[in-house]
Order: C-alpha cells, then sequence, then structure tokens
C-alpha cells in the first residue's frame, strides 16, 4: 500500500541521521501501527541492515543474524560470531541498523542488552542504530527503567501513534470507499492501524458491512483474535483481571466505582489496575472535565484503541455467532448499537477538528455530578474566550431547541464567567431546520454538516 501520514516522524529520523556521533534512537507503538514500514521508507537508499528478532534459541538467533552479517560483506570471512563480536562488526561496518521487535530479545536472553550497552559505551563512530518494540510495557522497562542497562543510552524516542481520521480518509478515499457517514463508520471499528486498511485493499473491500463480515466473521478472518493477541502480549498470565476492566470500560462503564460493580474487582484492586492500564500500558485513558485538573474525583475512563473497543463491544460477546458462521445475525448484533458506538467516535473527532483548526489552548468536554454535560469546551487563557459546541450523531435535522440548550448550560461552566467572550459551535449530521440555520446565521453561531466536514478534512 502506498505510504502515507507519518511527515513528523520520517522529518525527525532524517535530521538525526544527519547529526554526527552515534544515535540509539527507539521507536515503540502497538502491533500494526507501521514501525517497520516507517524506518524501512527512511533507510530506503542508504547504506542500512535489518533485523527480525524472533523468539527462538539464542544460538539459532545468533546464527542467523551472523550469516545476514555475513551477506552484508561478503569480502569478509564470518562465521557464527558471539553477541559482543556481533555488535562491534555491525557497528563498524554499518551507516544504519535496525533491530524490530527488539523486545523479545528479553525472552531469548537478557543478558544481550548488557553486552549491547558494553559494546555501544565503547564505540566512537556515526552509526545510527534503530531499535523497534510493540509492546509498550516491556518497551517502558528496558529503555525507561534505572536499572536497565540501556537507561540513559537513549538519543531519542519515537511514540509511534495512530494517525488520525484525516489521514486514514485519505486511504479509504483511494481505497474506493464514498461518504464521509461511510468513512467514519470504518473508522470507529478499525481506528488509525495502517495495516489494518492494507488489509481491506488486499481484500478489495470498498464498505463498511463487507468489512465487518470479511474481517470478524466470513472466511480468514483475519482480526477475529488481533485484540487478544495484542492483550495477552501486554499482560501475560495475568491478562484475565485487565481483560474484564476493558470489557467494562468498551460497555460505557466509565467510573471506577462502576467498573469495579461490572467486573467483581474490589475497589481497592481497582486503582493499581487502571493505574497501568493507562499510565503504563496506555490502552485506557483518563478524562477530566476541561475546566479541572487531572487529579479531579469527576474522572472518567475510556478506550483509546478503536478496535480494541470495538472487539470488546461486538466480537467477544458474540464469539458463539462468529464460531458458527452465522454472518447475518452478527452483522445484526453490531447494527443495533453502532449508530451510539460511532457517535462517540465522532465526538472526539469534532474535538480533535476544534483543536487542530481553532485558537484554543485547551480542547475537551464538560460535566458535574448533577448529570449536566457539554461535549465540546474550549479555552483561550490569553484572550479569556471559550467555545461551547454541541455534537449530534443522529438522522434528523438539529432545531434551535438544541441550541437554546447548549446557551442555557453554558454558566454552569465556571471559568472566566463575569469576564469571557463566549462562541458557539453546533455540528449534525443531518444538518438544520430551515429556521434553525436562519437564526444562526443571525446570532453568529458556528455550524457544521457533513459537507462542511468533508471540507474541513480534506
Amino acid at each position: 500500500m502506498k505510504f502515507y501520514d507519518r511527515e513528523e516522524e520520517m522529518r525527525i529520523l532524517e535530521n538525526s541521521s544527519r547529526i554526527k556521533g552515534k544515535k540509539l534512537i527507539v521507536i515503540s507503538g502497538r502491533r500494526r501501527i507501521g514501525k517497520t514500514r516507517l524506518v524501512m521508507e527512511f533507510s530506503s537508499g542508504k547504506k542500512s541492515v535489518y533485523f527480525f528478532v524472533e523468539r527462538k534459541s539464542e544460538e539459532l538467533l545468533l546464527r542467523d543474524f551472523s550469516q545476514e552479517l555475513s551477506r552484508m560483506m561478503p569480502e569478509k570471512s564470518i562465521g557464527t560470531l558471539s553477541w559482543e563480536e556481533f555488535f562491534r562488526v555491525l557497528l563498524e561496518n554499518t551507516e544504519i541498523v535496525i533491530f524490530d521487535e527488539v523486545q523479545n530479545l528479553y525472552h531469548v536472553n537478557p543478558g544481550v542488552y548488557t553486552t549491547f550497552q558494553k559494546v555501544w559505551d565503547r564505540y566512537e563512530g556515526d552509526a545510527m542504530v534503530l531499535f523497534l518494540g510493540s509492546y509498550v510495557g516491556l518497551m517502558k522497562r528496558l529503555f525507561e527503567d534505572y536499572k536497565s542497562p540501556l537507561y540513559g543510552r537513549i538519543s531519542g524516542k519515537i511514540d509511534l501513534k495512530p494517525m488520525d481520521f484525516r489521514a486514514c480518509s485519505e486511504i479509504m478515499r483511494d481505497l474506493g470507499f464514498s461518504g464521509l457517514e461511510e468513512m467514519l463508520h470504518v473508522y470507529s471499528m478499525l481506528g488509525g492501524v495502517p495495516k489494518y486498511y492494507e488489509i481491506l485493499e488486499n481484500y478489495g473491500i470498498k464498505r463498511w458491512e463487507t468489512a465487518v463480515r470479511k474481517l470478524f466473521v466470513s472466511g480468514l478472518r483475519p482480526l477475529v483474535d488481533e485484540p487478544e493477541i495484542i492483550l495477552i502480549g501486554e499482560f501475560g498470565k495475568e491478562h484475565k483481571p485487565y481483560m474484564s476492566i476493558l470489557e467494562a470500560v468498551a460497555r460505557g462503564k466509565s467510573t471506577m466505582t462502576k467498573i469495579s460493580d461490572y467486573t467483581g474487582i474490589r475497589a481497592k484492586s481497582m486503582g493499581k489496575y487502571l493505574e497501568e492500564l493507562t499510565e503504563y500500558y496506555r490502552i485506557l485513558e483518563r478524562k477530566t472535565p476541561v475546566t479541572e485538573g487531572e487529579r479531579s474525583k469527576k474522572g472518567r475512563y475510556f478506550l483509546k484503541d478503536r478496535l480494541i473497543s470495538f472487539w470488546f463491544r461486538y466480537v467477544r460477546p458474540n464469539i458463539f455467532l462468529i464460531e458458527s458462521g452465522k454472518e447475518r445475525e452478527f452483522l445484526e448484533r453490531v447494527k443495533e448499537t453502532y449508530e451510539d458506538h460511532t457517535a462517540r467516535v465522532f465526538e472526539d473527532l469534532m474535538r480533535e477538528i476544534v483543536k487542530k483548526d481553532m485558537n484554543f489552548d485547551k480542547v475537551g468536554s464538560w460535566w458535574n455530578r448533577r448529570g449536566d454535560e457539554i461535549d465540546i469546551v474550549a479555552l483561550n487563557e490569553r484572550k479569556k474566550e471559550i467555545l461551547f459546541g454541541e455534537v449530534k450523531w443522529r438522522n434528523r435535522s438539529v432545531g434551535w431547541n438544541v441550541v437554546e440548550e447548549l446557551i442555557e448550560k453554558k454558566d454552569l461552566v465556571k471559568w472566566y464567567n463575569e469576564d469571557r467572550k463566549e462562541k458557539f459551535l453546533i455540528v449534525s449530521k443531518a444538518g438544520f431546520t430551515k429556521k434553525c440555520l436562519e437564526r444562526m446565521e443571525d446570532e453568529g453561531i458556528m455550524h457544521w454538516d457533513l459537507r462542511d466536514l468533508e471540507r474541513l478534512i480534506q
């Protein structure tokens, strides 16, 4: 598939490669996020060598690596080397070295990292070493724990995140998907993971319903076990309580109390799991009302990964339908609540657009304990400007009553209430009634429908 997005990451790598002296760059990110493709695009045309670290015996892995080194330098007679010899010869004869899934060395022989550290500390050349790794928890232990032999040796780090909707919509247009609504349905299921769109291309998929069937139910169903593989890889044998918590959040249980009630995990233990899932593994995110700090007791938990969210909400509870090949029944189960699922993603997308395209320091949502909520609240501290936004993902036009309800809630948000400039934004999938449209234009209230969003995104 064509290489999309990643301009910033490519710029970082190119700039780093021009720096004099040795460079050790760590590139981390979940499976299928595009780490390998990124470094292959970067190293194309340069003197580079690539090693994939498999989980196999140390003897076999070292033999394979030595053979690759021998093919790279046919003029030299290289047998099977020791790790120290391998790293030394490699650094002295290569400009760019790539180790993919480097965390697997931990399972081969953890002492290899110490050996590399000793060779690296003595090395005085200009080689650039790229360490790629999929599992966030283990990568953090290897490179950010002060007890690790590689702690303090890193020249730079790239945390490769999912692509945003703008990049994904470009891919989908190229693949033949039509209409923003259809593309949002796909994005709400797959998120911004490039490999999943490559699978769509390989299967010739151009519609959301076809994607649901072919990726999860019929034929090879390549993504039916994908989230489970990712999560068991992260959590290992202790995966069950983590999986239960993620299932609870995927089903809309967003507070610690509700998650505890759903899973049966005691509140005293829950704090530890939630902290690990947010701070360490970064599979969950904790959000607070935009006017409050991170320590606010009003915090709510949400899944960051679109595929994991879709899988826990639709695939895992209906695996019996999938295993019996009941495509139509499974698709009907998904359709029952999928508009609600997409609506949440749509709200996130609107907040992202406001953050990127409008002049606000902080963008989020707002709620209180009484149950009042505002979809978008954006703040500009210097100008004392505040934006209130309502997002409607539904099939009927928005009337003026929606605008009135938003205006009525604005004073609940305590932020420079006596001295601020207020703006309003209404976003509607199905557009607006004629009277509402006329009145919003008269009163200077911003309004976007799907056609406006298509222009903004493109």
